[in-house]
Order: structure tokens, then sequence, then C-alpha cells
């Protein structure tokens, strides 16, 4: 198994990082929202808002298309939280065939680490994507219905894999409401697919390198290097 994303991405910092992506802005208010309510405090909020942002948390910190997000699995062969869910290891459910029948994807493992309590901001940890998964994993076990990652969250649907579709749509809600708990207009024409162009710049832009970007994020490096 390949190990990606060695490097830790700062969901912190990206707040700070502020740029146009496919005709959206998506930066500091978004994640600063993410903070407080609605989607605080996590283990008591309703199952929506844990599902949105842990979710969009989920996608920003491991650079994957919905489709790769959808592959995730709560089976103990796909899912492994580190000594004191220090970091959280996922990886894609057997049998799974991206949407680029070339990636490696099927064959990696995707390391995201926790974000340090002990920073000199503590509402850094309000953002980190092991604490998120972890109460959303706990928070769901008690009705899920597939070992998929995701699952719904209400209705007759509840428990049950949640589509594609939906999945996409909550990232772009948790977006959205984000910016609405800031008082703030969300941007026209941000999509879900938004969140891979915010998280692969800024993974750039402090040491990452362009090989271990294009792996995690399921990209042909020399189709890149050759645009």
């Amino acid at each position: 198994m390949l190990m990606i994303l060695s490097f830790i991405i700062s969901i912190y910092a990206i707040a700070a990082y502020h740029d146009a992506v496919d005709g959206a802005s998506i930066g500091k208010h978004q994640l600063v929202g993410l903070r407080g309510p609605p989607f605080e405090p996590l283990v008591s909020v309703k199952l929506k808002f844990l599902s949105l942002k842990t979710a969009l948390l989920t996608a920003l910190a491991s650079i994957k298309r919905i489709g790769d997000l959808q592959a995730f699995s709560v089976n103990e062969a796909c899912l492994e939280f580190g000594p004191v869910d220090s970091h959280v290891i996922l990886r894609p459910r057997p049998g799974y065939v991206p949407k680029v029948p070339t990636t490696p994807f099927r064959d990696q493992v995707v390391n995201l680490q926790a974000l340090p309590p002990e920073e000199a901001d503590p509402a850094l940890a309000l953002l980190c994507p092991v604490r998120a998964l972890r109460v959303y994993v706990d928070r769901t076990r008690s009705f899920r219905r597939s070992e998929q990652l995701f699952v719904c969250f209400g209705g007759q649907q509840k428990g049950n894999a949640v589509s594609k579709q939906r999945l996409a749509h909550w990232v772009v809600d948790a977006i959205s409401l984000a910016y609405k708990s800031q008082g703030e207009p969300c941007p026209l024409g941000v999509r879900a697919h938004s969140t891979r162009s915010v998280a692969s710049s800024y993974a750039l832009a402090h040491g990452a390198s362009l090989a271990d970007i294009c792996r995690a994020a399921g990209w042909a490096i020399d189709s890149i290097i050759s645009a």
C-alpha cells in the first residue's frame, strides 16, 4: 500500500488562504464558520450538521473526488484510528473502481494526521478532520446499515449508504452554512470539486511535492506538467 499525505494538511492554515477557485471563493469565512453553531459542539449537534462538517473536512484534508470519498468504509480493514486518535488511516473498499481507472487510489492509504491540540489557538482542534471522523463514526454506529463511511442521517434511508450526488450536496451545503453563520453570502458557483483546488494549492505552497499532491488527488502528473 502507498502511504500518501505524510505531511500534515493544516485546515486552520487553509482558513487564512483566500483564493478564487471555479468562480467561487472558499476561504476564511468558510472554515471559521465550522468552529461554531450549527456545527459545534460536535458531540451533540444534529446528525445533519455533524455529517456535513465531517464530509467537508475529509474532502479538504484528503484532496479526494466525491466518488473516492464515497468509497471509504468503516470496515476494520479500511478504517484505523491511531493511538489517542493521533491519526486516522482510510482505505477504499475492496473492489472499488475509481472514476479514472488509471488512478492508483484503489491501492492507496490515506493517512490524515490530527491537528495538535496544544497549539496557541485552541480553535484549531475544532477543525481537526480526525476528531470529526471519530465523533462521526461513534455517533452513526448504532443506526448504520452499511459499511460505507458516509451514511444517510435521516428519514427512511437513515443508516443507508449515501449516494455520490447527495455527498456532493453535503459538501456544498456545509460551505454555504459556514458562510451563513458568519453573516456572509455563499459565493455563486461553489461546487464540491472546489475543495480539491483549495487544498492542493495550499499543500503545494507549503512544501508538498507535486508528485505527492498528484498521487493524493489521483491526478496524472504528466498531464499537469504539460498543461
